[in-house]
């Protein structure tokens, strides 16, 4: 299974501090999402209801 951060829609307040944390470059604006890439929009918004949160040093965040 692969590794990914979910970001929840709801409350992302668009500061942008994830943009450059992201490994793969796989973190846009809203308004900047590539069409290739638009999927992902409802995939966060389905799965960050149910995905656990990562905080601190997060195995998941490469901490």
């Amino acid at each position: 299974m692969d590794t990914y951060l979910i970001i929840d829609p709801d409350e992302c307040i668009d500061c942008g501090a994830c943009v450059p944390e992201c490994p793969v470059e796989a973190i846009f604006a809203d308004t900047d999402v590539p069409d290739e890439e638009e999927e992902w929009i409802d995939k966060n918004e389905t799965e960050s209801a149910d995905a656990p949160i990562a905080e601190g040093d997060s195995p998941v965040l490469g901490s």
